[in-house]
Parts: C-alpha cells; sequence; structure tokens
C-alpha cells in the first residue's frame, strides 16, 4: 500500500461502523489492510475485509470492501518476522490470534483470511520451516437431512454428528497442515486435540476458553495434546487424494461415488468387487478421510491403538478385538465390503498402524515447555522426598543422574543404564505414590516374576517401575535383580509368536523398602544409590515439579550430559552410602581384629591362607571346615572387601594365600622396623597406634 494512502473510512456505508477492526501488517509493519466485523440486525455477524485498491484501467486507487488478491496475505506477518524462531501457532480467526498474546509469550499466533473454506486462498510461505501448532476450531455440525426428512418436520439435531475429520474446523486444520508439511523446507507440524464434537458448544476455540477463564498454565497443557498431522497426511494418501476417478466397486452401494473415488482408487479389484486381503483393509484405513490417522503404533508400548474416536464410536484407546470386529461391520454395511477373514482384517489393521507410529513420551518430552533456568535436578530429592544424606554432593548428583537417566532411555532405546535409587522409609511414608507421580500414566509396579518371559512383556508402555521390599530378597535374589535391571535389551518369544524378538529397553527402574539395612550381598551393590527420605515426602511439589524436572533434565541431555557417574564420584560420595545399608557380617570384625589389632594373631603377616583366616581368625575347627567351600567363598569375600589380593605362591606347596595391600605392608614393615627390641629388664615400649587403623577413641 503506498505510503501516501488516506486513512482508511471509519464505517461503511451500509452497515455503519464495526465493532471490530483488526489490522493486517506486513513484515516491516506496513498496513496491508483491514478486516473489520459488523454485527448483524439479528444478532449474528459480518466479517468483511477493507483492502486499497488500484483499478486496472484507470489506475484509479481507493479503499474497498473486498477482500486481497490470492495469495492472501496472514494476519500477523509483523510478528512472524519479529521472531522468526518462536513456535507458531495457527488459529481460525483474527480474534483467536490476539487472545492468547498475553497469556502465551512464548508463541506466535497467527490466522487467515475468509475462514475455514478459504484455506488454500492464503499464503503460507512464511511459516516454511517454522515449528507450527494448529488449533482447530471445536465444530459440532451434524448430519444433513435429506428433502424426505426435512418434508417430514424431522429435528436436524435428532441427526447424528459428523466425525471429526468431516467437522470444519479439523478439515480446515488438516488442509493447513498439508500445505505447511508441502513447503520446502516443510514446516514442523502438530494439531491440538480438541475436545469431540459434540462436547463444547459449536465453534468452540481459544478465544472461548480464555473468556471461560482457562489460565496460561491450562491453556498449555491444552496445547500439550497434540498429534502429528504428518501421518495422516502422508504420501500414499496425498496421492491417492490426487487420483482421478476410476472404475467402481459394482458390487458396492455407494452413496458418495465422486467423493470415493478419490481415496478408493488403490483398492484392488477382485472378480465381485474389492478383493477380501489385508491390503484393501489397509488402504481404507489409511485413506479413507473418516479413518486417515485413526489407527497408530504404540512405539513405546508396542500395541496398536485409536489415536482419536473412531468413525464406529470407539474410544481413543487400545485397538480390541471388538474394534476389529466393529471396523468388519462397518466396512460391510457402508461399502458392501466383506471380510471374511480374521487374519486379513487384523493384518490390514496392523500394516495401517505399522504405517503411523509414535512414541508417547519422546512426544511429551519434546512438547514440554522449556527449561526456566531453574536447578531442581540436583535438589529434588531433598526438596520433595525428603532424603537426607551422609553429603549434599550424593543427593545432587544421583538425582541429577536419575533424570537424566530416564530421558535417555526413551530417547536413546537400549542405552547402557545399570543404576537404580532404593527409596528408604517407614511404610505409608508415601514412597510408592512418590514414583507414581513421577512416572506418570508410564509408571507400574506389579511384581515382576523375574526370570520369566512375562517379566520382559511387562515393561512394555513403563517408563519407571517401581521394584518393592528390596529388603526381603536373599543374596540369590538380588544378583538376579541385579542381572534384571542392568539389562540393555530383552530376546524371548511372545505366546503364540513365530519368532524371537529383541526389545531394547525403555524403562528405568526404582526401588522401595522399609528396612535401613538390606544388602545381604557384600558385593554388586554399586547398582543401587540408597535414598533416605528422612523428611516428609512432598507430592504436591513434586506435581507441580514434574515437567520442570524432565525439561532440565531433557535439556542437560540434549546438551551431551552422561547419566552414570565417575569413578571419583563413586568412590567419594556414592560408596559411604552403599556400605552403610550392608548387613555386617558376623565375621568381619574378627577378621579385622586378628589382621589389623595390635593383639591379633596376624597383624603382622603380610601373606594368610584361608585356612589359617578359618582356623586362627574365626576360631573354626579343623572337623567343621565345610567341604562344599561355603565357608572358604565367605572368607574370600570379606578380604576382598578389605583389599587383600589372592594369589599363589611360586614356592613350596604352592599354596593360595591372600596378601596385604601394599599400603597396609609398607606401614606395617614402617612399625616393624621401628619398635625397638627393648632388654627384659626394661619398661615396655610404649606402643605408637598405626595410622588410619588404629587411631579413633574406643572408649576407655
Amino acid at each position: 500500500m503506498p505510503d501516501d494512502a488516506p486513512a482508511a473510512p471509519a464505517a461503511h456505508e451500509f452497515r455503519g461502523l464495526p465493532a471490530k477492526r483488526w489490522s493486517y501488517l506486513d513484515a516491516a509493519g506496513k498496513l496491508l489492510g483491514q478486516v473489520c466485523r459488523f454485527v448483524t440486525s439479528d444478532g449474528g455477524k459480518d466479517v468483511i475485509p477493507l483492502t486499497y485498491c488500484r483499478h486496472p484501467v484507470t489506475g484509479a486507487q481507493a479503499w474497498r470492501w473486498q477482500q486481497w488478491p490470492e495469495p492472501r496475505p496472514l494476519y500477523g506477518l509483523d510478528r512472524l518476522a519479529a521472531r522468526p524462531d518462536a513456535p507458531v501457532l495457527v488459529v481460525e480467526g483474527e480474534k483467536c490470534a490476539d487472545a492468547p498474546l498475553a497469556l502465551l509469550p512464548e508463541l506466535v499466533p497467527v490466522s487467515w483470511s475468509g475462514g475455514g473454506k478459504a484455506v488454500f486462498k492464503a499464503d503460507w510461505s512464511p511459516l516454511s520451516g517454522r515449528t507450527v501448532i494448529i488449533w482447530p476450531d471445536c465444530d459440532a455440525q451434524r448430519e444433513k437431512l435429506s428433502k424426505v426428512e426435512k418434508a417430514a418436520g424431522v429435528d436436524p439435531d435428532s441427526k447424528p454428528l459428523l466425525p471429526e475429520p468431516k467437522q470444519p474446523g479439523v478439515k480446515a486444520a488438516e488442509e493447513i497442515a498439508s500445505i505447511l508439511l508441502a513447503l520446502d523446507p516443510p514446516a514442523r507440524v502438530r494439531v491440538v486435540v480438541i475436545p469431540p464434537p459434540g462436547d463444547k458448544p459449536g465453534g468452540w476455540d481459544i478465544a472461548d476458553a480464555i473468556e471461560e477463564g482457562a489460565s496460561a498454565d491450562d491453556l498449555k497443557a491444552m496445547l500439550r495434546r497434540r498429534r502429528h498431522a504428518q501421518a495422516e497426511l502422508d504420501a500414499v494418501a496425498r496421492a491417492g487424494a490426487e487420483t482421478p476417478g476410476a472404475d467402481e466397486n459394482a458390487g458396492a452401494a455407494d452413496p458418495a461415488t465422486p467423493q470415493r473415488a478419490k481415496w478408493s482408487a488403490g483398492m484392488i479389484q477382485g472378480k465381485h468387487g474389492w478383493e477380501e486381503c489385508r491390503e484393501n483393509v489397509f488402504m481404507l484405513l489409511t485413506q479413507h478421510p473418516e479413518w486417515m490417522g485413526v489407527v497408530a503404533w504404540d512405539d513405546f508400548a508396542r500395541r496398536v491403538v485409536k489415536r482419536r474416536r473412531t468413525p464406529t464410536g470407539g474410544e481413543p484407546g487400545e485397538w480390541s478385538p471388538e474394534d476389529d470386529s466393529e471396523l468388519g461391520l462397518w466396512m460391510a454395511q457402508r461399502y458392501g465390503f466383506l471380510v471374511k477373514s480374521e487374519a486379513a482384517l487384523t493384518g490390514g489393521v496392523q500394516m495401517a498402524a505399522n504405517r503411523n507410529k509414535f512414541h508417547p513420551v519422546r512426544e511429551w518430552l519434546e512438547a514440554l515447555p522449556p527449561h526456566d533456568g531453574e536447578r531442581r535436578s540436583t535438589v529434588w530429592l531433598q526438596r520433595c522426598m525428603g532424603a537426607k544424606a551422609g553429603s549434599r554432593e550424593y543427593l545432587e548428583i544421583i538425582g541429577r543422574l536419575f533424570l537424566v537417566g530416564m530421558v535417555a532411555r526413551v530417547m536413546r532405546p537400549g542405552c547402557k543404564w545399570d543404576y537404580m535409587p532404593v527409596f528408604e522409609g517407614p511404610q505409608g511414608k508415601g514412597k510408592s505414590t512418590a514414583l507414581r507421580v513421577l512416572g506418570g500414566e508410564w509408571f507400574a509396579d506389579t511384581p515382576l516374576p523375574l526370570g520369566d518371559k512375562d517379566a520382559y512383556m511387562q515393561l512394555d508402555g513403563v517408563w519407571l517401575y517401581e521394584i518393592g521390599e528390596m529388603d526381603s530378597f536373599n543374596r540369590s535374589e538380588t544378583t538376579v535383580v541385579k542381572a534384571f535391571v542392568t539389562t540393555q535389551s530383552d530376546r524371548y518369544r511372545e505366546p503364540y509368536a513365530r519368532r524371537i524378538i529383541t526389545r531394547l529397553r525403555q524403562v528405568g527402574f526404582a526401588g522401595t523398602t522399609n528396612q535401613g539395612e538390606y544388602f545381604k550381598d557384600t558385593t554388586g551393590n554399586r547398582r543401587f544409590w540408597p535414598v533416605h527420605c528422612h523428611g516428609t515426602i512432598d507430592l504436591e511439589l513434586l506435581a507441580q515439579w514434574r515437567e520442570q524436572l524432565f525439561a532440565e533434565a531433557l535439556a542437560l541431555y540434549n546438551a551431551g550430559a552422561i547419566w552414570r557417574p565417575t569413578r571419583e564420584e563413586e568412590s567419594t560420595y556414592i560408596r559411604p552410602e552403599q556400605e552403610a545399608r550392608e548387613i555386617v557380617d558376623p565375621w568381619m570384625p574378627k577378621l579385622e581384629m586378628e589382621l589389623y589389632g595390635i593383639e591379633g594373631k596376624l597383624h603382622l603377616v603380610n601373606e594368610v591362607t584361608g585356612y589359617d583366616l578359618l582356623t586362627q581368625a574365626i576360631g573354626m575347627d579343623t572337623e567343621r571346615i565345610d567341604n562344599n567351600r561355603g565357608a572358604a567363598t565367605r572368607i574370600g569375600n570379606l578380604m576382598q572387601r578389605m583389599g587383600w589380593i589372592k594369589r599363589r605362591r611360586s614356592t613350596g606347596l604352592r599354596e593360595w594365600v591372600y596378601c596385604r595391600p601394599p599400603k597396609d605392608a609398607d606401614e606395617r614393615a614402617t612399625y616393624v622396623a621401628a619398635a625397638p627390641v627393648a632388654p627384659a629388664s626394661a619398661t615396655p615400649p610404649t606402643v605408637m597406634p598405626i595410622a588410619g587403623i588404629d587411631d579413633f577413641d574406643v572408649g576407655f
């Protein structure tokens, strides 16, 4: 529009002053025209564009109440230019584009002129390469009355609601998505999951939600419930929509033949109509406008699901045998397409689901608000779980590593993650409830039949699995738990399946116990991170922090953070906490006294046999030393814990012996060399304590 153009007229010559006026600006902020809304005499509304026009013959320029030439500009071009990297929110109507500006400053709201029927008349190229969320209007239109029904006075409200894909708002959103996905480069598109038809008044939109009192958090929660548009407008579906009409199924009665020709052109024909095969079921589910995008494969739970309400009335959720039956009935009644083979029906459903895969946990993580910068991953154990430990650093380390590890497990299935926090506290403390809050809908605590393939199948669809009553496991069972937790993938054959499958692990584990000492095995406890829930568990704060905890963990993961402790962190902070939970073997004090105490029988030796330890340190009779080597194994584990090294002597009988750690041996040599040999008549020398062993207060 020229700079010297006169001001736009204040009123319409017939409709008077507009109730509302919206100015369309270009990327530089210059006026392109306006859209005005007028209130009609019957309380309705008229929306009319006001543009500055040039006569093609005379060249005269003036304001005219008419649309822009195609392609029409978007409403909000100035906002897009000002924030080129911000996500875009596409809504229907200028009012809806302005409504969320204050509540959703993270997004750039835009719209187009002309409503749902003018989607293809707008210029969508400014959204090329952008991240776009489309919020459809929630319409509630019903099937139209036939001439006979109108003549009979049938109530229009008695007719069934149109399926969601045929509602104008959703239809417009899908058309916009198809345009954006075809741009070069394509936009990254998601469509908000709106309430099903009939749940809200017809035309309900984001502006209505705000007028009803929706807060910023409410709007963000709605925006996070979004689905892929790519799967519903994939290459096969678009190709089918562009295929010219072909000969139709002669054996099927179809009241909408011209429309059907667009999606059914690829159906495989038999002698008497459509062939009864899984390929035709697949084609119908992926190309029919009422079924596109309904059937999907949940890549996390490993199951076929309904992503939205089906044309047969099935609610979103897992696809069931009843859904197979309803689909078969729908195809038979609608098109005379009778699929008698259950294998063909279920096979077609599986094929359609495989073309529409999604991962709900990844989608949830990617849809989270960006991390606000506040560090919560290092304090959530103290603040939310009431945790207390010997050092603050310990809780900070394992709190952060656990959250990043959970994110890593779903972003990189099968990644190495060998650790499991164990939350300690009395029964009724709220430990399991807190884990349920953290895991959300992907939490499970059903007892796992370890060692059985059912245990592997129970992991499907679970992000956080609680292993309860850790103190109840004996030593061998604890070993099984450790092996199960540290596995990166599972290989098994499902019931009735033909082949062995490999499943990469996407689950994290957490344990709970009512005890303070529960490590019965003196080795291998490094897999468990004890967390003593000393204070009150704040479930409300944990629920409030949950999204930002995982937003921070995702940001750390994307920045390259590791989810395993360093050796220094393990030795300095983690190992002491684990040792405090070990059930002390009663032989350990005896061994320490005999090997390190001044009065010990073995405190000056640097090599000792297992037999000497059992007979001299433990005091076991030779006859009692078992033949199954249980006592020898027990001694070996304890000596290893104290750092003694097992080796075989190179001379003599070549017995196996335990060698004192080099540091201790050096200290012993120094002590023996320094200890004076006193004459018989002299006063016994003062025995000096050995650093690191005897320098403690024994209370006497």
